[in-house]
This record gives structure tokens, C-alpha cells and sequence, in this order.
């Protein structure tokens, strides 16, 4: 397993996202359960288009390195959500972030660019759009018992997890 490196010690991610894979261990529960505290990716560097529905991107927001679901892309900015959220965050597309392409556990590498995980990914992205949307919505409706009941009929209908 290669070492891992500690990107927040580069203010521009673009020097640590160069054209070979680096390895950043996983901290943090935003992304449970498909990323566990203790995890190791290994990043390349990416661009807009090179991004697709449900694909792990890595950026830094502020000091902080985020390992996120991509969802989405309009105009310039990017949609972004930790599994465990549930809803996502619109932001500028960073100077310099990077994708995700394997996972380390427990010693074993995941290629995330192979059968079956590109399918499994792009599933996750949508049922966590379509998830994002639905809590959009919910926040929309006037109190806390319409939006409570809005979810709630959502999770009963498995639109939402459970």
C-alpha cells in the first residue's frame, strides 16, 4: 500500500495533483458508509469535464481537504455531497481538485475505474441527486410538520433511504 501524503500542507492543490496518483487517507464520517475513517484513496488530478455523476472528488475547502460525491455541474460551479448528508453543496469549481480513483481497505485495493464500480457509482450519484432534491424540496414547504411528513412519505416510498 503506498504511503499516504498530507495534502493540507499545500496551499495549491495543483502541487500535490500532478499527473501521477497520490494516496490521502480518509478522516471524517461524511462519507459513511461507502468511506470509512481510516480509508486511503488514491487522487488524480481532474477537470470539469472529466467528472461524472457519483465519481469522489477531492478538494480543499478553506484548509480542509474534502473527499465528496460529485452530483452535478452548471455554469461554473459544482454540486457536491457527503454520502452521509442530506443535502449537497453548490460551489465554484476549485483551481486545482482531483477524483478519486481506487480505495484502500484493509490492505486491499478497490479500482473504482473497473466493473463493476463505474455502474455502482454513477447509481450512487443519482440516488443521492435525487435524495438532495427531495430535501430541497422538503426545506421549501412551509413548517416543520409538512416537511416531516413531505420526508417521511419519501422513505416509505424508497425515494428516500430509509
Amino acid at each position: 500500500m503506498p504511503e499516504p501524503v498530507d495534502p493540507r500542507t499545500f496551499r495549491d492543490p495543483a502541487s500535490w495533483l500532478s499527473g501521477q496518483a497520490v494516496t490521502l487517507t480518509v478522516s471524517g464520517i461524511s462519507m459513511v458508509p461507502f468511506l470509512l475513517d481510516g480509508d486511503r484513496v488514491d487522487v488524480v488530478s481532474a477537470g470539469p469535464s472529466e467528472m461524472a455523476a457519483g465519481d469522489l472528488l477531492v478538494f480543499l475547502r478553506g484548509e480542509e481537504v474534502v473527499v465528496h460525491r460529485f452530483l452535478a455541474a452548471r455554469k461554473g460551479l459544482f454540486l457536491e455531497k457527503g454520502d452521509a448528508q442530506s443535502r449537497g453543496n453548490w460551489a465554484p469549481w476549485p483551481a486545482g481538485f482531483g477524483r478519486a480513483v481506487a480505495l484502500w481497505r484493509g490492505g486491499e485495493r478497490l479500482d473504482l475505474q473497473r466493473p463493476p464500480w463505474p455502474l455502482q457509482m454513477a447509481a450512487l450519484g443519482r440516488a443521492h441527486l435525487r435524495g438532495h432534491r427531495l430535501n430541497e424540496l422538503a426545506q421549501a414547504l412551509p413548517g416543520s410538520f409538512a416537511r416531516r411528513l413531505f420526508l417521511g412519505l419519501c422513505r416509505r416510498s424508497g425515494l428516500l433511504p430509509g
